[in-house]
């Protein structure tokens, strides 16, 4: 294939010079995308069988190499970059009404094929046309106090999976030019011609594989290459959450301003958001397998958004339930505010841990019953700020919220945990420092009100999380008299550390069968595993079962032609081996009772 010939010269003319090489990759694009025009025509052109394929590989590696080569060290396919090129005379546009992403967007581009997942069982990955790449977007210190709208609901750093696909447009012809040796000092020298700039102008397109599947190229209907898993894995492993589940344990006041509800992906419309909250001593980083079976399965990533709730572990988790209540109102609020999109009104709620009675909060009907725990007297009667007086109402009286259709209980401690009664837990519960927001309120109603108004528990003191997850509670026994939504469906999945203990008699190693088993449920599974159990294989296919039954299909199509689970392997063996070394991300398992610790080795030497 003569795009082959071409991008072989690329390779060999990049020690030498990088713009030569650039052209060389230029020109295998041409006669690339020349090959998958003739493919056309054969009967066997199809995905998988004929020259398609090989002339889709040929097409990707030196589409990537392009991109690389014409950037620099830092791949920004910009204005900037386009007026370098055009001085070069490559003329090349973006297309905004054929792509999904504007590359204005991003700060900077990651080819996802430099990167080795280790740690996830499976790396979802599309065969097709264009070359997958790790958008990376970043907002600046100054704009993260000053969010607003939706941008107040993503994550300081975002890392999305885009494709780019580039057009030609208009034929040039490949000419004459002068001579060059080959620069490979092993090599015989042999001629090789340098091709003067590919005329004609190219569009270049960055689509979104999260939502496209096929893009139109050339008058046909190609199918488009996407890498589902490398984006996700980077971002997690990439960011500060291993660190911020310890700080949100022990300091809750450091986590507190970034804390609240965040989504992966700008919000679409039509799609069900499953909104997964995270238990003690860990963060969002913990669904990562999760969120990567979700997105690997065709019919949950087309009718399921992922939005997670962050927030310190050490605060009582009333005061969280309170937040992520409240985060929801202001989400629905700026994204959806005519609430005339009604998969928001079918969300899925998924708690693990601490998580899960969060959840059980979120669902349920509060009436006096958490109040009386706390006041002598009826609430009205609270002398307090008018701001402090809002913040206690919504933490003490609530009703269900109306967006949650369903919620699954993941090694849940509806009626208190080990962990609380042990002398680590009492040991932890010493060291938590409450935000001072907090101290300041408790200082305040004290002080308005007087000692005899509040009951002996609070007089206490302020109760930390694992205060309350004291076999003994009062607040675990009150919640579990809560009424919830009519209609609402309800799901356990329960760990069992020992797979020879009776059901009934059996522990995930933190919280006991009898503690997270509900009579209510819809159903319920136990799971091998100890209290980490959130990403378990076995876990992970009963929330796609229920994910499943939610959007009200028998059974989900785990074979669909166009999605493919790998290895880290390329899927198609004709695609060139890089000419970089890989980095390696590795997300690790996690701990019991923690999320995964997450770390990355450097360029392999």
């Amino acid at each position: 294939m003569q795009a082959e010939a071409s991008r072989r010269s690329g390779v060999n003319s990049t020690l030498a010079s990088r713009p030569i090489a650039a052209r060389f990759e230029l020109l295998a694009v041409n006669d690339a995308t020349s090959a998958l025009v003739a493919a056309e025509a054969e009967p066997s052109g199809r995905l998988g069988q004929g020259t398609a394929p090989q002339a889709r590989a040929v097409y990707a590696a030196s589409l990537r190499d392009f991109l690389r080569d014409s950037s620099g060290k830092q791949v920004r396919l910009d204005r900037k970059w386009e007026a370098k090129l055009a001085a070069e005379g490559i003329h090349i546009r973006f297309d905004p009404e054929a792509s999904t992403w504007s590359p204005d967007l991003f700060d900077e581009f990651y080819f996802t094929e430099d990167y080795v997942i280790k740690g996830i069982d499976h790396q979802y990955r599309t065969p097709g046309l264009g070359v997958p790449l790790i958008g990376i977007r970043r907002f600046r210190v100054g704009e993260l106090m000053s969010k607003r709208g939706e941008a107040k609901f993503l994550l300081p750093t975002q890392m999305y999976p885009v494709t780019a696909v580039l057009k030609p447009r208009g034929r040039g012809s490949r000419g004459d030019g002068v001579e060059l040796a080959s620069i490979r000092p092993e090599e015989p020298r042999v001629a090789a011609t340098i091709p003067p700039p590919p005329g004609g102008e190219y569009t270049l397109e960055l689509h979104d594989p999260t939502v496209e599947r096929k893009v139109e190229f050339l008058g046909r209907s190609e199918p488009l290459t996407a890498d589902l898993t490398t984006s996700l894995a980077y971002h997690f492993v990439h960011s500060p959450l291993p660190i911020l589940q310890e700080v949100g344990l022990l300091d809750p006041q450091w986590l507190e301003k970034v804390s609240g509800l965040y989504m992966i992906h700008p919000y679409i419309p039509g799609k069900i958001p499953v909104i997964f909250v995270h238990g003690l001593r860990s963060s969002p980083a913990a669904w990562l397998k999760v969120m990567n079976e979700i997105g690997g399965d065709v019919n949950l990533r087309d009718r399921y958004q992922v939005w997670l709730f962050l927030y310190p572990t050490g605060t009582p988790f009333p005061y969280s339930a309170g937040k992520l209540r409240k985060s929801l109102d202001e989400l629905r609020d700026v994204v959806d505010p005519d609430r005339s999109d009604h998969a928001l009104d079918r969300a899925v709620l998924v708690g693990h841990s601490m998580g899960g009675l969060i959840s059980r909060l979120m669902i349920s009907s509060s009436g006096n019953a958490i109040w009386d725990l706390v006041g002598t007297r009826p609430f009205d009667e609270l002398r307090a700020s008018g701001e402090h007086k809002e913040m206690l109402r919504n933490v003490f009286f609530f009703e269900p919220h109306p967006m949650i259709t369903r919620a699954v209980f993941i090694a849940t401690p509806h009626r208190g945990s080990e962990l609380g009664d042990q002398f680590v837990g009492r040991l932890a519960d010493r060291l938590i420092r409450m935000p001072s927001s907090l101290r300041g309120t408790y200082r305040a109603l004290l002080a308005q009100n007087g000692r005899d108004f509040f009951t002996p528990e609070v007089r206490a003191g302020l109760p930390s999380s694992i205060d309350e997850l004291r076999r003994d509670n009062r607040l675990l026994t009150a919640m579990a008299t809560l009424p919830t939504r009519p209609g609402l469906e309800a799901h356990s999945i329960i760990g069992r550390k020992t797979p020879t203990d009776p059901i009934e008699r059996s522990t995930d190693g933190v919280v006991a069968y009898t503690s997270s088993h509900i009579d209510w449920a819809t159903s319920e599974k136990v799971v091998p595993g100890d209290h980490g159990c959130q990403d378990a294989p076995e876990t992970i296919e009963e929330l796609r079962r229920i994910l499943t039954l939610h959007l009200g299909i028998v059974s989900g199509n785990r074979d669909d032609p166009e999605v493919h689970r790998a290895s880290t392997e390329p899927i198609e063996s004709a695609q060139p081996t890089p000419r970089r070394r890989a980095k390696v991300v590795i997300p690790s398992d996690p701990a019991a009772g923690s999320a995964f610790k997450a770390g990355w080795q450097s360029i392999r030497r």
